[in-house]
Parts: structure tokens; sequence; C-alpha cells
């Protein structure tokens, strides 16, 4: 594959410097008032983020996009194009694999939350994460749209630009391990600890790519990964709620 990226231009390194401030931006300062909005009862406060997350994302994404018109440069440098058949086909069936899977898993999710102990697992699992996590029907909708985005752009924006980018400093293999440790910084809002298993996240979707030879089997997974995990929080915070329904009937 053509991995050619041509010449760093001062757009690429706004670009990159946005990865790098951007996040320290969203940990300090815009997540903190989110999550106080959220705990505070504030109405659309979570809406209000992911929209904004899309938004963000898609800026980004459409700046890298026209880049590449602009230069011009070579899609398949953005693992855009030049796909060969077999890779690629690998690369769908483990995309098509991990939906099933992610389907049964929400499946069986059903029947195990009717178990109070299975509930007060889950919820000490996802304490860390359920100010994010959608908890109304409104919610789970605009959250399906920021899986959808963060699949497509955060692909473009990191397995694409940024691995693209960097491996013409360092060549492949070293692009794709600072590549990903740059994705799970960019994460960072979720808290320090969430930035090392993030960053293993971003590596097997890397390699995902580089297996496939395109960003789409990726987009897919990823996601796939972000809606399952809203759904894990939806469903537990639905349980949550229709628990603690019952327990202030039986207690009048």
């Amino acid at each position: 594959m053509n991995m050619t990226f041509g010449k760093v231009s001062a757009a690429d390194l706004v670009i990159l410097a946005l990865l790098v401030v951007y996040p320290l931006f969203e940990w300090r300062w815009y997540w903190p008032r989110v999550s106080r909005a959220i705990r505070a009862g504030m109405a659309g406060a979570r809406i209000r983020f992911y929209r904004g997350t899309i938004v963000v994302e898609w800026v980004v994404t459409l700046c890298v996009l026209a880049l590449w018109i602009a230069r011009p440069r070579a899609w398949t440098a953005l693992w855009l194009g030049g796909i060969r058949p077999l890779r690629f086909s690998l690369g769908c069936l483990l995309a098509i694999v991990v939906i099933v899977l992610f389907v049964l898993q929400a499946q069986r999710l059903r029947k195990a939350l009717a178990r109070p102990k299975t509930l007060a697992s889950l919820r000490e699992k996802f304490a860390s994460a359920y100010l994010l996590a959608p908890e109304t029907a409104g919610e789970r909708s605009v959250f399906w749209l920021a899986s959808i985005t963060a699949g497509v752009c955060e692909e473009i924006i990191y397995r694409g630009f940024l691995m693209s980018l960097v491996a013409t400093w360092t060549g492949l293999i070293a692009a794709v391990i600072i590549s990903s440790i740059v994705f799970g910084y960019g994460h960072i809002y979720l808290g320090i600890a969430q930035v090392p298993r993030t960053a293993i996240a971003g590596l097997v979707l890397a390699l995902v790519v580089v297996g496939s030879g395109s960003l789409l089997p990726a987009m897919v997974i990823h996601a796939a990964i972000d809606w399952s995990s809203g759904e894990i929080g939806f469903r537990v915070a639905q349980a949550s709620l229709a628990n603690a329904a019952v327990s202030a009937t039986v207690a009048n």
C-alpha cells in the first residue's frame, strides 16, 4: 500500500497541536463543569456534551479531509483506498464478529440485570463511567450518534492522519504505538487510569487497520465498542431506577 504522506505542512502541525492541547482543556476545564452539571441533575447536560463532542470531532475530521484534498495526498496514506480484497474481507469479517458478540452480550444483559447481585456488580464496575453513559431515551439516541461519530472521526484522526504523520518521522511500527498512546491521552478527561486502557484499545484498532489495509473495519468496531458501553450504562441505569421505584413503593 502507498503510504506516501508527502511534505508535512503547517496545517498538519496545527492539527497535531490541537490533539495535544484540546484533551488538556477537556480534562481540566470542560468535563469537570459538565460532570458537575450532570451530578446536579441539570436537564440536557449529557446531551449537550454529546453534541459538543460530535461537533468538535467532525470539525477536526473535515479539516483533515480538506487538507488531503488541498495538498493533494494519496487516500491510501489515510488508509482509505487501495483496498486488497482478501485483507479487507478478513477485516470486515472481524467487524461482523464483534457486532454479533456485542448484540449477544446485550441480550444476555437483559436477563442478568434481573438479578440484584449482578446489577450491583455492574453498577460498581461502571461507577467511573456512569456520568458519561446515557440514562434516558433521548440521551440514548444522541449517544448512538456520538458512537458513530467516534467510530468514523477518531479513526480518521488517530489511525489515519496521526499514524501516517508520525510514520513519516518514525516508520510504521513506532507510529502505531505512538498514535495509540496519543489516542489514550485524548481520553484523559475520563481519568488518568483510563488512559492506558484506551491506549490498548487504540493499539488493537491500529493493528486492525494495518492488518486489513483500511480504516473501515476499525470504524465499525470502534463504533460498536462505544455503542456497547453506552448500552450497558443505559440498561444498568434503567434497571437501577426500576429497582429504586419498587423499593420506594414497598417502603410506602
